[in-house]
Protein backbone atom coordinates (compact mmCIF):
# COMPACT_ATOMS: atom_id res chain seq x y z
CA UNK A 1 0.00 0.00 0.00
CA UNK A 2 1.16 3.25 -0.84
CA UNK A 3 0.64 5.68 1.80
CA UNK A 4 2.99 8.78 2.88
CA UNK A 5 2.46 11.61 5.12
CA UNK A 6 4.29 15.25 5.59
CA UNK A 7 5.28 17.83 7.48
CA UNK A 8 8.29 20.44 7.17
CA UNK A 9 10.71 18.01 8.47
CA UNK A 10 9.59 14.67 8.29
CA UNK A 11 7.98 11.71 6.10
CA UNK A 12 6.20 9.13 7.43
CA UNK A 13 5.63 6.03 4.97
CA UNK A 14 4.82 2.49 5.85
CA UNK A 15 7.85 0.09 7.59
CA UNK A 16 10.37 -1.39 5.00
CA UNK A 17 12.33 -4.70 5.91
CA UNK A 18 15.16 -2.07 6.17
CA UNK A 19 13.59 0.02 9.51
CA UNK A 20 14.29 -3.63 11.30
CA UNK A 21 17.17 -2.58 12.51
CA UNK A 22 16.02 0.98 13.70
CA UNK A 23 12.69 -1.05 15.33
CA UNK A 24 14.70 -3.58 17.15
CA UNK A 25 16.85 -0.51 18.32
CA UNK A 26 14.13 1.56 19.64
CA UNK A 27 12.13 -1.64 21.03
CA UNK A 28 15.20 -2.48 22.93
CA UNK A 29 15.66 0.75 24.87
CA UNK A 30 14.20 -0.20 28.20
CA UNK A 31 13.61 4.18 28.80
CA UNK A 32 11.40 3.92 25.74
CA UNK A 33 9.46 0.80 25.97
CA UNK A 34 8.72 1.52 30.31
CA UNK A 35 5.03 2.64 29.98
CA UNK A 36 4.52 1.06 26.42
CA UNK A 37 3.20 -2.47 27.68
CA UNK A 38 5.17 -3.64 24.75
CA UNK A 39 7.79 -6.01 24.50
CA UNK A 40 11.48 -6.18 22.86
CA UNK A 41 11.82 -7.88 19.74
CA UNK A 42 14.09 -11.23 20.50
CA UNK A 43 16.46 -10.18 17.24
CA UNK A 44 16.87 -8.06 14.23
CA UNK A 45 15.39 -10.90 12.16
CA UNK A 46 11.87 -10.70 14.62
CA UNK A 47 11.81 -6.72 13.65
CA UNK A 48 11.75 -7.73 10.01
CA UNK A 49 9.30 -9.95 10.29
CA UNK A 50 6.94 -7.71 12.25
CA UNK A 51 8.21 -4.24 9.91
CA UNK A 52 7.03 -6.76 6.61
CA UNK A 53 4.13 -8.22 8.16
CA UNK A 54 2.90 -5.14 9.07
CA UNK A 55 2.30 -3.52 5.79
CA UNK A 56 1.43 -6.48 3.55
CA UNK A 57 -0.72 -8.93 5.91
CA UNK A 58 -4.21 -9.06 4.36
CA UNK A 59 -5.95 -8.85 7.72
CA UNK A 60 -3.88 -6.21 8.77
CA UNK A 61 -4.36 -2.37 9.85
CA UNK A 62 -2.98 -1.33 6.34
CA UNK A 63 -5.28 -3.54 4.08
CA UNK A 64 -8.25 -3.68 6.49
CA UNK A 65 -8.29 0.21 6.81
CA UNK A 66 -5.89 2.28 5.11
CA UNK A 67 -4.47 3.57 8.23
CA UNK A 68 -1.63 2.50 10.68
CA UNK A 69 1.79 2.65 12.50
CA UNK A 70 3.99 4.28 10.15
CA UNK A 71 8.15 4.82 9.88
CA UNK A 72 8.86 8.72 11.08
CA UNK A 73 12.08 9.27 8.67
CA UNK A 74 13.85 13.12 8.94
CA UNK A 75 13.70 14.83 5.87
CA UNK A 76 17.25 16.62 6.11
CA UNK A 77 19.13 13.08 6.27
CA UNK A 78 16.86 10.25 6.37
CA UNK A 79 17.22 9.74 9.78
CA UNK A 80 14.66 7.00 10.83
CA UNK A 81 13.33 8.45 14.33
CA UNK A 82 10.45 6.23 15.43
CA UNK A 83 7.43 5.87 14.65
CA UNK A 84 3.76 7.26 14.62
CA UNK A 85 0.14 6.58 13.09
CA UNK A 86 -3.22 5.80 13.68
CA UNK A 87 -4.65 2.01 15.09
CA UNK A 88 -8.38 1.14 14.58
CA UNK A 89 -9.75 -1.24 17.75
CA UNK A 90 -12.84 -2.79 16.29
CA UNK A 91 -13.51 -4.34 19.44
CA UNK A 92 -13.88 -1.10 20.91
CA UNK A 93 -15.20 1.17 18.23
CA UNK A 94 -12.21 3.48 18.49
CA UNK A 95 -9.23 4.67 16.62
CA UNK A 96 -6.09 5.76 18.38
CA UNK A 97 -3.07 7.51 17.88
CA UNK A 98 -0.08 6.05 18.53
CA UNK A 99 3.84 7.52 18.36
CA UNK A 100 7.26 6.18 20.20
CA UNK A 101 10.59 7.68 19.14
CA UNK A 102 13.97 6.93 19.95
CA UNK A 103 15.68 8.91 22.70
CA UNK A 104 18.04 10.69 21.20
CA UNK A 105 15.14 12.29 19.15
CA UNK A 106 13.37 13.28 22.12
CA UNK A 107 12.13 16.71 22.80
CA UNK A 108 13.08 18.10 19.69
CA UNK A 109 9.04 18.33 18.84
CA UNK A 110 9.27 15.67 16.43
CA UNK A 111 6.15 13.58 17.91
CA UNK A 112 3.91 16.48 17.93
CA UNK A 113 4.78 17.24 14.02
CA UNK A 114 4.01 14.02 12.88
CA UNK A 115 1.09 13.91 15.47
CA UNK A 116 -0.68 16.65 14.19
CA UNK A 117 0.35 15.43 10.52
CA UNK A 118 -1.03 12.19 11.81
CA UNK A 119 -4.56 14.02 13.28
CA UNK A 120 -5.24 15.90 9.37
CA UNK A 121 -4.67 12.53 8.06
CA UNK A 122 -7.28 10.83 10.62
CA UNK A 123 -10.12 13.70 10.50
CA UNK A 124 -9.60 14.89 6.79
CA UNK A 125 -8.81 12.09 4.92
CA UNK A 126 -10.46 9.44 6.98
CA UNK A 127 -13.44 11.20 8.43
CA UNK A 128 -13.22 10.17 11.95
CA UNK A 129 -15.78 11.41 14.53
CA UNK A 130 -12.95 11.10 17.28
CA UNK A 131 -9.38 9.90 18.09
CA UNK A 132 -8.07 8.60 21.56
CA UNK A 133 -4.50 8.16 22.87
CA UNK A 134 -3.43 5.64 25.98
CA UNK A 135 -1.27 7.13 28.00
CA UNK A 136 0.61 5.65 31.39
CA UNK A 137 0.19 8.02 34.07
CA UNK A 138 3.73 8.37 34.57
CA UNK A 139 4.55 9.09 31.02
CA UNK A 140 4.55 12.50 31.26
CA UNK A 141 6.39 13.62 28.04
CA UNK A 142 3.70 11.55 25.58
CA UNK A 143 0.73 13.55 28.27
CA UNK A 144 2.44 16.76 26.97
CA UNK A 145 2.33 15.40 23.64
CA UNK A 146 -1.03 14.60 23.75
CA UNK A 147 -2.45 18.07 24.90
CA UNK A 148 -0.31 19.49 22.32
CA UNK A 149 -2.60 17.77 19.74
CA UNK A 150 -5.31 18.84 21.40
CA UNK A 151 -6.58 16.24 22.77
CA UNK A 152 -8.07 16.58 26.05
CA UNK A 153 -8.45 13.77 29.29
CA UNK A 154 -11.21 11.53 29.39
CA UNK A 155 -10.71 9.57 32.00
CA UNK A 156 -8.42 7.64 33.73
CA UNK A 157 -8.11 3.88 33.56
CA UNK A 158 -6.23 0.88 34.24
CA UNK A 159 -4.07 -0.23 31.36
CA UNK A 160 -4.33 -4.18 31.22
CA UNK A 161 -6.06 -3.86 34.46
CA UNK A 162 -2.64 -3.25 36.54
CA UNK A 163 -1.21 -0.09 35.16
CA UNK A 164 -2.57 3.52 35.91
CA UNK A 165 -3.55 4.95 32.77
CA UNK A 166 -4.85 8.44 31.10
CA UNK A 167 -7.27 8.10 28.12
CA UNK A 168 -7.17 11.35 25.37
CA UNK A 169 -9.56 12.38 23.40
CA UNK A 170 -9.89 15.07 20.54
CA UNK A 171 -13.37 15.25 18.61
CA UNK A 172 -13.16 15.99 14.81
CA UNK A 173 -15.03 19.30 15.49
CA UNK A 174 -12.42 20.22 18.16
CA UNK A 175 -9.66 19.08 15.98
CA UNK A 176 -11.19 21.97 13.36
CA UNK A 177 -11.82 24.34 15.96
CA UNK A 178 -8.07 24.60 16.88
CA UNK A 179 -5.89 23.60 14.06
CA UNK A 180 -7.84 25.13 10.99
Amino acid sequence: MILKLETERLYLRPFKKEDATFLYELNSDEEVMRYTGDFAFEDIEAAKKFAMDYVSNPQGQFALFKMGRMAVIRKEDNAFLGWSGLKKNEKEGYVDIGYRFMKKYWGKGYATESGLEVLRHAFQDHKIEYLVAHVHELNYGSQIVAQKLGMQLNHRFLWDDREPARFYKITASNYFKTFK
